[in-house]
């Protein structure tokens, strides 16, 4: 359940025929996410909902919903014969309905249990939130990128071939000698030669981890692109290769067509400056990927770490930032998704207490499994698995994603100023702090950096994907209510990428200097995050470095 305020997920006097709505989804297991959340609040805060809930198992269970015409197609029964009763079918047709009748509402006792056994949470107080920590570990639906096709190996090959024509969700594929052939979702086949890695990040792109990717698009309409690090291959409706030949370099063959070859403009996708507008009300700056802020009553405008605002937050649950847009059905889709890399960027003043069960979230987008999170944290060993590598138990600043291979894990910063690290009172003195964190599937790092430095880092193996995006919105000082920040924040970005350490160290000094980021000019309404090298013709092959997009001479 992802939790809401009493606005998200109006009771029953308020919206009866949404919650009459969703209880006929629920007993006919055509509930949806949303009404799933909104039942759960209703149940859980009102106690003449769940009689009626109760109630409607009853009805349900013993007036039958459908009938089969001639056809076999199922249709409503008519109002008159349901409010008439049931007929009598004899004594067999009436156990079997009692049976099913004391199932619905034994499972329906069961809910209403478990609602029961899990009390509304305390609102937070001054000095911290009082809850407990929340993960909605629902698995949510994956985006299909992929067919995945058998390719019959040599009668002596050691590994075996992939199944047939198995649909594939964001993947890293390791190929054999004998090569393995995929058909992405938006029609282009490729295939891989040799010893190769390549990560099927979405439809219409891919990633070149390791040995060579042979791409060919059939219908001029459709596009496929290959990135190696910070260079991007587009097709223009042909066919092409692209090959690691050197521990940076990149070779690029165009067998039919064109293709051009771009490089990374490296601009977030989201940027929030909070710079007040003309009624003194904090407004998304222009660049910032057309995905505006919703402010919560107890988050207000205040002046601005950098620029002319930011947003103080008050630890209550009305204290909130929420992103409007950028989600999607599907966990690997939407503005907010990530698969080859990203970056978490803030600046913030700290007022957390960090004391035992109380969480301050900077922020969270929580789609099941594959949320994302940067938040302060302090839960003892309650969530020690989630923990990646372990750490001892205390106050932490915690980045958690979803690693292809790993689930879902959170690198956990303990804030006890050993070896490098600041400890609660040095990130709560008062003083503004930027924080950044990252994951770089090309390198595997996943790291945390304060202040231009890198403090905690662990790595996963070169390949591994970031499972983001999906349908819930994500938030900023908050968990839509829950685990509330305490102090200010300001200058949020939202990278798919990693920024280097070079670029993080850059960023943290402009900010000492109370400047952003970027330079203004950088960020420009629908400003391109890829920019044109050049263009290759048929017959032509050309070698870039990777990471500066430079033409190999």
């Amino acid at each position: 359940m992802m939790p809401g305020d009493a606005r998200d997920f109006p009771g029953p006097s308020a919206d009866g025929e949404r919650m009459l709505a969703a209880m006929g989804h629920y007993f006919t297991g055509t509930l949806d996410p949303a009404d799933a959340a909104f039942l759960e609040t209703v149940l859980a805060d009102d106690a003449d909902a769940r009689r009626e809930f109760i109630d409607h198992a009853w009805i349900h269970a013993l007036l039958p919903a459908t009938a089969l015409t001639a056809a076999g197609n199922a249709r409503p029964l008519p109002a008159a014969r349901m409010m008439r009763g049931l007929p009598d079918h004899g004594a067999a047709r009436r156990m079997r309905l009692a049976t099913v009748a004391a199932g619905l509402v034994l499972a329906a006792g069961c809910l209403l249990a478990v609602l029961a056994r899990s009390p509304t949470p305390r609102p937070p107080t001054a000095a911290g939130s009082v809850e407990e920590p929340h993960y909605d570990d629902r698995q949510f639906p994956v985006a299909t990128v992929a067919v995945l096709h058998d390719e019959e190996p040599p009668a002596d090959a050691a590994v075996s071939s992939p199944s047939r024509g198995r649909d594939i969700p964001p993947s890293t594929i390791d190929s054999a000698q004998t090569g393995i052939r995929l058909t992405s979702a938006d029609g282009a086949d490729v295939r891989l030669a040799g010893d190769s890695r390549f990560g099927f990040a979405s439809a219409a792109s891919g990633l070149l981890y390791r040995g060579s990717v042979h791409a060919r698009v059939a219908t001029p309409k459709r596009s496929f692109a290959v990135v190696a690090s910070n260079l991007r291959v587009v097709d223009l409706g042909t066919e092409f290769r692209v090959s690691q030949v050197g521990e940076h370099d990149i070779a690029v063959s165009v067998l039919d067509g064109d293709v051009e070859v771009q490089s990374r403009a490296r601009l977030p996708i989201c940027y929030w400056a909070f710079d007040e507008d003309s009624r003194g009300r904090p407004a998304t700056p222009a660049g910032s990927g057309g995905l505006p802020i919703e402010l919560g009553p107890a988050a207000t405008a205040c002046a601005g770490i950098v620029g002319r605002g930011a947003v103080a937050f008050d630890n209550t649950a009305g204290a909130y930032a929420r992103v409007r847009g950028g989600t999607a059905a599907q966990v690997g889709l939407g503005t907010l998704s990530a698969a080859e890399g990203i970056s978490i960027e803030a600046l913030f003043i700290s007022r957390w207490s960090g004391d035992f069960m109380d969480y301050d979230e900077i922020y969270r987008k929580e789609d099941g499994t594959c949320r994302v999170l940067l938040s302060f944290q302090n839960d003892g060993t309650r969530n020690a698995p989630l923990s990646e590598p372990e750490v001892a138990a205390g106050p932490c600043l915690s980045f958690g994603l979803h690693v292809s291979g790993r689930g879902y894990r959170e690198l956990d910063m303990p804030l006890d100023g050993r070896e490098g690290r600041p400890d609660v009172a040095a990130l709560t003195d008062g003083r503004p702090h930027h924080v950044v964190a990252t994951f770089d599937s090309f390198t595997g790092l996943k790291a945390i950096f304060i202040d231009g430095v890198l403090r905690s880092a662990h790595t996963y193996p070169v390949g591994s994907l970031i499972m983001s995006g999906g349908p819930a919105p994500a938030t900023i000082g908050s968990l839509d209510g829950r685990e509330n920040f305490h102090g200010v924040i300001d200058e949020v970005a939202l990278y798919d990428f990693a920024l280097t350490a070079e670029e993080i160290a850059h960023h943290s000094a402009r900010a000492r200097r109370g400047e952003r980021y970027f330079v203004d000019a950088a960020l420009t309404p629908n400003a391109a995050r890829w920019q044109v090298i050049t263009r290759i013709t048929a017959g032509s092959t050309m070698v870039f470095d990777s990471r500066s997009g430079f033409v190999v001479e």
